[in-house]
């Protein structure tokens, strides 16, 4: 048992520990009981070390208490600063997917409290944002931009998929980039997809915000409405949409234009986790959310009329799926 639940079950009074199966990131999640709520989590952040300062459990305790009054996030019940140890409320484990799979009619129910929250995110929080917070002073500007694409480049194109991306589109995510750069002014969550959101009653919880940064205001639209997990009805899509729209006061070209920028970049990100976690973590659970994000990546082609971009995708679409049946 790490020392650091040890020393948590002891200071807090926990029983019996549950490991639960962690997110794409270095976090561990461990189920405990509690004498007074029943059960809560344990949450282990990365510590630092001698070649990287982890400050991943500082920001997520401060963008909690700036979340908090007007989005619903995890409530911290204890904390440990010195071990980057909380113990926070367990919200179970019904995530949007795993509820909409099993409830597929209530789809549109929770699509419009969803864009009620990308809403929120565009506008009180961003608004009510000091620029000088950590969070705000980090944004998708080149440096970061770059970083992810690479991390595609090699992740999905190189180790997963054993192929070259094609250089027209190395070209093409330049200019994705530098535009998307000039429009990063609002608050993101960066992580928004129906895995990142827990059922709660009949509300929607936001969890694992800890990288949100400024960036461009369709980012998260983008990120929940061509989703890996999970495929949205028209009329559950045009729910995530308007909320937003409405906040921002823009037309629907202006929305769209921008929209599909975010979503090129967020989804060719996307396969770049999911390649790494396939190959380096041989985590599968990840295997179904490539396909599918490829098939985004052909609609994005197809709405910018980028002909290469669409052969592209579906060329990809099939090494990928020869890939996964290969094991």
């Amino acid at each position: 048992m790490d020392v650091r639940l040890q020393r948590a079950l002891d200071r807090w009074h926990l029983s019996e520990p549950r490991p639960l199966m962690g997110d794409a990131g270095a976090r561990q999640y461990v189920r405990v009981a509690h004498p007074q709520v029943g059960t809560a989590l344990v949450v282990l952040h990365p510590l630092d070390t001698a070649e990287k300062i982890d400050d991943s459990y500082f920001e997520f305790r401060a963008l909690q208490a700036y979340l908090d009054p007007l989005l619903r996030v995890p409530t911290i019940l204890q904390s440990h600063d010195e071990d980057r140890c909380l113990l926070v409320e367990d919200l179970g484990d019904t995530t949007l997917e795993r509820r909409l799979v099993e409830h597929p009619e209530e789809e549109m129910d929770w699509a419009q409290k969803a864009g009620y929250l990308l809403a929120t995110l565009a506008g009180p929080l961003t608004l009510g944002a000091p620029g000088h917070t950590f969070f705000m002073s980090r944004a998708f500007d080149q440096a970061k931009f770059e970083f992810e694409w690479d991390y595609c480049r090699q992740n999905f194109f190189e180790d997963f998929l054993q192929k070259e991306p094609p250089r027209w589109l190395d070209r093409m995510m330049e200019e994705v980039h530098a535009s998307l750069e000039t429009r990063a002014r609002f608050f993101v969550h960066r992580d928004f997809h129906v895995r990142n959101l827990m059922v709660h009653g009949d509300r929607l919880v936001a969890i694992d915000f800890q990288d949100a940064r400024r960036g461009a205001a369709t980012y998260d639209l983008a990120s929940l409405l061509y989703d890996a997990y999970w495929d949205w009805s028209r009329e559950a899509g045009r729910a995530l949409v308007e909320p937003l729209q409405h906040e921002l006061g823009w037309s629907h070209d202006a929305l769209a234009e921008e929209l599909n920028l975010s979503a090129l970049q967020r989804s060719l990100k996307a396969l770049g986790t999911f390649g790494h976690q396939l190959v380096h973590k041989k985590k599968a659970h990840f295997a179904s959310a490539v396909p599918r994000t490829l098939r985004h990546l052909r609609g994005h082609f197809q709405r910018m009329n980028h002909q290469d971009g669409v052969l592209t995708s579906e060329h990809l679409l099939r090494l990928a799926e020869d890939r996964l049946l290969k094991g």
